[in-house]
């Protein structure tokens, strides 16, 4: 667990504010990576933009060092995500099996965001800020790509797609995935060093 020094906040502004700017950020990042996924759901949201999703999210639990902070990045896309899936992929065009499934997408972003604040608050206190913040980047990546494949694989109409869904988002694992831990690991270092000179105050 984090010591009680790593809990001091790195900014002055409100959490408050801090939330809303990169919730606004993961919003709309993963909106423009869900429109541009055509021929393979996940291929950018999930893949693509891993640097930049793990790095909007990162970030602000650096700055804020409070519980909870990830799983409030992904608010709006949990809340506002369910409501544009449920009216694009079950009224507009029914591709999932159930309309339930539509809240779980929702569930599955909050998920994602809780993964980065466990990991976060829980890894050994041995491990380095640094590492931390890294290895907290890395597993919400990775709880980003089982939770899409989860969904990918059972909330779909087998004849939704001229192309599996699940397959076509598996199929590129091969080297999407690395390039997956790769990126987040990178944004996690990258959330760190940006947050350095007002750590380097305080002697950490």
């Amino acid at each position: 667990m984090l010591s009680h020094a790593q809990d001091k906040p790195v900014i002055q502004w409100k959490p408050w504010q801090i939330i809303l700017v990169f919730a606004v950020l993961q919003f709309l990042l993963t909106g423009l990576g869900i429109f541009m996924d055509q021929s393979c759901i996940g291929f950018s949201f999930i893949y693509g933009f891993s640097f930049f999703n793990a790095l909007i999210v990162v970030l602000p639990i650096l700055l804020i060092r409070r519980f909870g902070v990830g799983a409030a990045v992904y608010l709006p896309y949990a809340l506002i995500g369910m409501v544009i899936d449920y009216e694009m992929e079950w009224v507009v065009d029914p591709l999932l099996t159930s309309p339930w499934w539509a809240v779980v997408f929702g569930l599955f972003g909050l998920a994602v965001g809780f993964s980065a604040d466990l990991a976060f608050r829980f890894l050994p206190a041995h491990i380095t800020l640094k590492y931390r913040s890294i290895l907290t980047a890395i597993t919400l990546g990775l709880v980003n790509f089982l939770t899409t494949a989860v969904g990918v694989s059972f909330f779909y109409k087998p004849d939704a797609f001229p192309i599996s869904p699940a397959y076509s988002f598996l199929k590129i694992a091969w080297w999407a995935l690395p390039w997956l831990i790769a990126s987040c690991g990178l944004a996690g270092f990258t959330a760190w060093a940006m947050v350095q000179e007002r750590l380097q105050k305080w002697g950490k």
